[in-house]
């Protein structure tokens, strides 16, 4: 007899437990669903301003290179016929005296419009073969290079 009353007891207890595993459950899961609503609130707010931010920083760059021209010009002496528009590997190349049909010297210019004066890999390089004074001058006549290519 005390078998079956332990047996009963047990059983209750097992479905006591079961029925406070699954409440749990419910509870657990309710409050991760809250958890990840609100970091999903927070990350997309994050991530809108951060666009915004990266926005703003392209356009006041395009804007920068836009009006680079008019302080080349008041700076470095160059006319806006001189200036040429390359936009990679640097921003402008600059032909001074051009215009007077006495050309001085070739300038290249980087234009940087936000906090960083830092030249990329690519900027930096060029920059060191210029001072390095690695620069070519090549003509290239079409007609003699298509005869190189008939006769190839």
């Amino acid at each position: 007899m005390i078998e079956w009353l332990l047996i009963v007891v047990l059983f209750f207890i097992v479905i006591g437990l079961v029925a406070a595993y699954f409440q749990l459950r419910g509870e657990v899961a309710a409050r991760a669903e809250r958890l990840f609503m609100e970091w999903k609130e927070r990350e997309e707010k994050r991530i809108r301003e951060d666009a915004i931010t990266r926005s703003t920083a392209t356009i006041l760059g395009k804007v920068g290179e836009q009006l680079a021209p008019l302080a080349i010009m008041s700076g470095y002496g160059v006319s806006l016929k001189e200036l040429r528009f390359l936009g990679s590997p640097t921003d402008f190349i600059a032909f001074k005296g051009l215009t007077d049909k006495n050309p001085e010297k070739i300038i290249f210019f980087e234009v940087k419009s936000g906090k960083s004066t830092a030249l990329t890999p690519e900027e930096r390089a060029i920059k060191e073969l210029v001072e390095q004074k690695k620069v070519e001058w090549v003509l290239v006549h079409v007609p003699t290079e298509l005869e190189k290519l008939e006769k190839a």
